[in-house]
């Protein structure tokens, strides 16, 4: 999955199902749980929307319920882009492969409370001099689109004084990111980077772009608006983390390798993260990068049961039965009664005989 960016594992128990704007498409589906990452508590309300990669068909859009739960129906065989937002947290996005004769093990994703410096930074700063009020405009109305989810309860635009009201669709939201994106464009050519008193808006806006194009579906604009800003400033190793990973999304291996490879070790502080690479490598069919990666997740935390299951995963992929032996091992004592031991027994009876 990406991080599915950024957040995932195993686990499995009862749901409740509250969707929006489903259709059927076939016969596979996917569940999983949201929590606070620091409380453990589960995040009810929570909104995920999974999206077929390819784009060809309408995406899914559930609620998580007061256990934190979610289930996605009626999935064709694929990779689909799951996208997990709540209120007052960091925005989860990552990738899953779906297969319509097999079920998924369940995605356990921790969302991390949204850190108000950051936030604020997200927000691009409108009251630069020398920039004009149609741009100021057209950022403002870009912003304000971008934060509409789906399920969100809105004013009809027809309604008298907005007294009638809607529930927003997926569809929507999608025709809301297109606005946005179409909005950011016009204001960025009436922004200079060449500047000292609109650089710094500019910079904004361009990663503000570059989270529009990637909810848009337009990887390419999306990586090359991040690759603008981490030339701008090759500190901001925010940027550079999310370029990765879309390097890494896009298929791009080599550059999202390298883009890791030149953050500074103190840039990483969440395991999650190496877990997410480590499943994007997996998905992209290169487990031997993928054991790296779900190694460095261990390194960080070693009592994390997903990694472990991952890496033995790839590990058997790899034709490494002993390593991957003792990773199923090491799931199933960590966590006997957990659901992702009863599939690393089931990997353990299907590995070779040593």
């Amino acid at each position: 999955m990406r991080k599915l960016s950024v957040f995932t594992s195993i686990m499995l128990s009862l749901f409740l199902v509250v969707t929006a704007t489903a259709q059927v498409r076939g016969k596979g589906r996917l569940q999983g749980t949201v929590t606070d990452k620091t409380t453990g508590k589960p995040i009810q309300g929570a909104t995920v929307t999974v999206a077929i990669a390819s784009g060809n068909t309408q995406p899914i859009v559930v609620k998580t319920d007061a256990h934190g739960h979610w289930s996605a129906l009626g999935m064709v065989g694929g990779q689909w882009n799951v996208d997990i937002a709540a209120a007052g947290y960091q925005t989860s996005r990552g990738t899953a492969n779906i297969s319509e004769m097999q079920q998924q093990p369940m995605i356990q994703t921790q969302l991390a409370p949204e850190d108000k410096e950051e936030a604020a930074a997200a927000t691009v700063v409108t009251a630069a001099p020398a920039v004009p009020k149609e741009a100021i405009d057209a950022i403002t109305e870009g912003q304000n689109l971008m934060r509409i989810k789906a399920g969100d309860v809105v004013p009809t635009p027809q309604s008298a004084g907005g007294a009638a009201t809607h529930t927003v669709t997926a569809d929507e939201v999608h025709e809301n990111v297109k606005r946005a994106v179409a909005d950011f464009e016009k204001a960025l050519s009436m922004v200079p980077a060449d500047k000292p008193e609109t650089k710094q808006m500019h910079d904004q806006l361009l990663q503000v772009m570059a989270q529009a194009y990637y909810r848009a579906g337009d990887l390419k604009n999306a990586i090359t608006s991040l690759e603008a800003v981490t030339a701008a400033d090759p500190s901001n190793n925010t940027a550079a983390l999310l370029l990765a990973n879309l390097y890494l999304e896009n298929g791009q291996l080599d550059a999202g390798k390298a883009q890791i490879e030149k953050l500074p070790a103190s840039a990483i502080t969440d395991p999650t993260t190496y877990l997410n690479l480590g499943i994007l490598f997996l998905n992209k069919k290169n487990p031997a990068d993928a054991v790296t990666y779900f190694s460095k997740a261990i390194a960080m935390d070693p009592k994390g049961v997903d990694a472990f299951y991952y890496r033995g995963l790839a590990n058997a992929q790899l034709n490494k039965t002993a390593d991957a032996r003792a990773d199923f091992e090491q799931v199933v004592a960590m966590a006997p009664d957990a659901p992702e031991a009863k599939d690393s027994r089931a990997m353990l009876a299907a590995l070779p005989k040593k």
